[in-house]
């Protein structure tokens, strides 16, 4: 760890370093944790000038290699690679080599800042990437300039088996630069690349083998970042017009669908089905949009800040220099465009939300306005069930009335036409027995009445679900009292038939608007809905 800045934090960096290690480096076996490619000028073969040479991916395994390197640097450039398998995975280094590299070469604080963005987690948090980083300060009379920043880039991962699957994947890549200008000698660079892309490897190996030439140029480390940078640029075009398809096919189901009235569903959309799974999709959709407004605005940082670095060394014999700075100035120009577009892409996603939760609404309320309706028809139906109770028990409270009169009358002459009462010659004759009228009769009205409250104490009456019709509920006496009688020969039963065939029934009686039933001394039956 570098020293020498007093205003970095380091006691706090170290505890964040030891909660992180564990999720973030992880040595593979059989494998080098760093790599390093060499690019350095020999002697020509013909005795006359010097040849461009290079050395590409020698193996650093161990601490000794790292310092023998540094102590050893004759280097123009020296090119490290770490590597990652997956991007959601640790890097392929252990702690302490990687920390011994960040100590031999005095890498600057900050860059722990990219490192962290890497390693094992669960999703994806953009706004963990940090900004462009430079430090300039002088070590040993030589001018060191220090640069860290990351680069972002969308790729087709490959893995898309169905229309839902998302063939992109956003990867980065982490670059740290040392570059130091001695006043005799050329420049020299230091670069740390973490989880390059295999496209800019490729480039690299392809510009190495054209320097070896005898005319070659050397690799420059202008160059280098004019690679990392046009490989980050080259798949967000193609990445947003994927996504401009996706909200065009959403919006496009959306305009064309036909609104009107179905008499058989209450929907009124009547050729397109939506729900809230449409939402969801757009969605996703939505938050893809705004991660290009939080990781564009972020590469259009690193790009300008490196085209001010580059013009800082600019002269007018470096030719090569000059170009690249041209270039850069269109990488600028390409990623405020892609800025624009991002944000034009929001508002598309933004105003087709809008649309399909309008278009929800809208369904919603038709729905609610239909129910009403027949909310309204049930009630109609209800009033004239109680009309009609009504008169019924009118009716029936009159003929009540009626044997209320008749009764005494009817009693006396059934009396009297019984064999306890003669009549002889106009003359009436009392049967001495006839307390055996009072006798009987005296307690079988008693053993009536107290059946008779039995019955009404103990007898509930509970909806009975017809599994075969969903839509009919039947109101059924439960006898109660009988089966308190019996419950003793029920224990008895284990595979009684009440537990393993009956249905269960809700406490409550779902009965939506006005129930139409019809009642009766045993069952009644409503039609729900």
């Amino acid at each position: 760890m570098a020293k020498r800045y007093a205003l970095d934090d380091l006691s706090s960096l170290d505890k964040k370093i030891d909660a992180r290690a564990h999720d973030l480096f992880k040595e593979k076996k059989g494998h080098a944790g760093l790599q390093v490619t060499r690019v350095f000028r020999r002697k020509s073969s013909k005795g006359v000038g010097e040849k461009n040479c290079f050395v590409k991916n020698l193996d650093v395994c161990d601490s000794s290699q790292v310092e023998g390197m540094r102590e050893n640097n004759q280097d123009d450039m020296q090119l490290y690679t770490i590597r990652q398998d997956r991007s959601w995975t640790t890097l392929n280094i252990s702690r302490d080599l990687f920390q011994c590299f960040t100590a031999a070469h005095g890498i600057m604080a900050p860059f722990w800042k990219h490192v962290f963005t890497f390693g094992r987690k669960s999703e994806e948090n953009e706004f963990q990437f940090p900004q462009f980083c430079r430090r300039r300060r002088t070590d040993s009379g030589v001018k060191v300039h220090e640069y860290a920043y990351m680069l972002r880039r969308v790729e087709l991962n490959g893995r898309a088996h169905t229309e839902d699957d998302n063939p992109w994947s956003i990867r980065q890549t982490a670059v740290y630069h040392r570059l130091s200008a001695p006043k005799t000698q050329s420049l020299k660079s230091t670069f740390l690349l973490i989880a390059p892309s295999e496209n800019v490897e490729d480039q690299f190996g392809r510009c190495l083998s054209q320097s070896n030439a005898e005319d070659g140029m050397a690799l420059s480390p202008w160059n280098v970042h004019r690679i990392l940078v046009a490989d980050s640029l080259r798949g967000w075009m193609d990445y947003m017009a994927y996504l401009e398809k996706g909200l065009k096919e959403q919006s496009d189901h959306i305009v064309l669908a036909s609104v009107g009235d179905d008499k058989v569903n209450l929907s009124p959309l009547t050729d397109f089905v939506i729900n809230f799974d449409n939402r969801q999709q757009l969605k996703i959709i939505e938050d893809q949009v705004l991660d290009l407004q939080v990781i564009l605005p972020g590469m259009l940082d690193a790009v300008e800040q490196l085209l001010r670095e580059f013009s800082s060394f600019q002269t007018e014999e470096d030719g090569e220099l000059n170009a690249i700075v041209g270039e850069f100035e269109e990488y600028v120009r390409e990623v405020k465009m892609l800025v624009e577009r991002s944000k034009a892409l929001n508002d598309m996603a933004r105003s087709t939300a809008r649309l399909l939760s309008d278009l929800l609404s809208y369904e919603e309320a038709v729905s609610l306005k239909k129910l009403s309706i027949e909310t309204q028809i049930e009630s109609k139906s209800m009033c004239h069930l109680a009309e009609k109770s009504t008169k019924d028990a009118a009716a029936v409270k009159i003929l009540t009335v009626i044997t209320l009169i008749y009764l005494p009358t009817t009693i006396v002459a059934n009396f009297f036409s019984t064999q306890f009462v003669q009549t002889t010659d106009g003359h009436m004759n009392v049967a001495p027995n006839v307390w055996l009228l009072a006798a009987i009769a005296v307690p079988l009205t008693l053993l009536t009445i107290l059946l008779w409250w039995t019955w009404v104490h103990f007898t509930e009456v509970k909806p009975m679900f017809n599994p075969l019709q969903p839509g009919t509920v039947t109101l059924q006496r439960q006898h109660s009292f009988r089966s308190m009688v019996s419950s003793k020969k029920s224990r008895q039963k284990q595979g009684d038939l009440e537990m393993g065939m009956s249905f269960q029934v809700p406490p409550m009686l779902p009965v939506r608007g006005s129930p139409t039933s019809t009642w009766n001394s045993q069952a009644s039956t409503v039609k729900i809905g």
